[in-house]
């Protein structure tokens, strides 16, 4: 991840950067110095110098390329990049950029596509790489409809609030209507279009005001409203939108409903877990077997798709068991049948809620702690489950 400035004499055009290096998902934090005469950016004695500057060139460039001379200076080893509005640069503007320390050169408006690939070439050569942001992301999806993906989504999500103590977002891309502040009985003001109606400045503070907040800690962006939105839902918008919210959580659960396709893989490539849910019975399983083979075949990590059975009782191991061999892939997690509270909690709009001695809510609190690879005391994450009730019945085969 980068540390970024912007040298710029326009606010709103600083903005328009800010939100397109957001956007790229490779960005730490970014510094917007708006100088309000000609050229007066001045580095302060003690203010860290970023690992990429880009300059919002005017018509005049020579305070610029001044200030990346003195940046420069600073620290050789930051990389510059000149952002123009001008299609075609003449040659004695780019020989004067270049005795400055300027390396690159971005034509405005930002293409997110080029600046991304700009920004993961300077990670390269500085011997990092965005591996990191994997960390970060949780898809949660389903077999076939009516499995309880969303269920499942939202109490991963409130657990990993609940364990890490950190700031967790949940975005619903459930296709065609979003659930997800249905079942935790909130009434947002902004949903997932507004998000993507404002892609050409949504950086993280934007974010921040589009979202609903659960009493849980939770933030939620919500989602379709009606099934028609999803023809401005476009793959890339959809990236764009979870780079953003990577750079403001600290772990980001998607609902991502049943529906995709090819194009889709940009998303789910991002993702630290794919986690696929499923119901023990046939039309479950035989769906889960081909998407599993489906996904495959997009190319994704095999390492990185979960299967989660929900709904999970004893008597359903033998069917398992055929699965599991036909299928050449162990189940990651049972989550244990209990209509009622499910129930209760679906009809209150509330995410499950018992104490740490109920089986489905301690089940879901170990799923939230092997996401995030934290040990726990009062979880045994891999143990082999025995009869009874207790914590260590919920995870496996009996």
């Amino acid at each position: 991840m980068l540390t970024v400035g912007i040298a710029s004499t326009d606010a709103k055009s600083s903005g328009a950067l800010n939100a397109s290096l957001v956007q790229t998902g490779m960005v730490k934090s970014v510094i917007e110095w708006v100088a309000v005469s000609r050229g007066t950016w001045q580095l302060g004695p003690d203010e860290p110098v970023p690992d990429v500057v880009l300059l919002d060139l005017a018509v005049d460039p020579d305070p610029y390329f001044a200030f990346a001379a003195q940046l420069r200076r600073v620290k050789p080893v930051i990389r510059i990049v000149a952002c123009s509005s001008k299609a075609e640069l003449d040659s004695d503007l780019l020989l004067q950029a270049m005795r400055n320390g300027v390396q690159e050169f971005i034509p405005r408006p930002i293409d997110i596509a080029k600046l991304q690939e700009t920004l993961r070439r300077f990670l390269l050569e500085s011997g990092e790489h965005d591996a990191a942001l994997r960390e970060r992301l949780f898809v949660v999806m389903g077999s076939k409809g009516g499995v309880g993906a969303s269920t499942v989504a939202l109490n991963l999500a409130v657990q990993l609030s609940r364990i890490s103590t950190k700031r967790v977002g949940l975005i619903d891309f459930g296709f065609p209507l979003g659930h997800a502040c249905l079942l935790l009985d909130l009434h947002p003001q902004f949903y997932i279009r507004d998000a993507l109606d404002n892609l050409e400045r949504l950086d993280s503070h934007l974010l921040s005001g589009l979202l609903t907040r659960h009493k849980s800690g939770l933030d939620v962006m919500a989602g379709a409203m009606h099934a028609e939105e999803w023809e401005r839902i476009t793959p890339s918008a959809a990236v764009r939108l979870v780079n953003v919210a990577q750079s403001l959580f600290d772990y980001v659960v998607i609902d991502f409903g049943v529906a995709y396709s090819a194009q889709w893989k940009a998303v789910l490539d991002m993702a630290r877990a794919i986690l696929v849910v499923a119901e023990p019975d046939v039309p479950a399983l035989w769906s889960l077997e081909r998407h599993l083979t489906d996904l495959g075949a997009l190319g994704l990590d095999r390492q990185r798709l979960h299967v989660v059975m929900n709904r999970w009782q004893r008597r359903d191991e033998e069917a398992l068991q055929k699965f599991e061999k036909s299928a050449k892939r162990s189940i990651f997690a049972r989550l244990p049948n209990d209509f009622a509270q499910v129930n209760e909690a679906t009809n209150l709009g509330a995410p499950l809620s018992r104490n740490h001695n109920d089986p489905l809510t301690s089940k879901y609190k170990q799923l939230a702690v092997q996401m995030v690879g934290e040990a726990s005391s009062e979880v045994a994450p891999n143990a082999a489950p025995k009869r009874g009730n207790n914590i260590m019945n919920l995870f496996g085969k009996k």
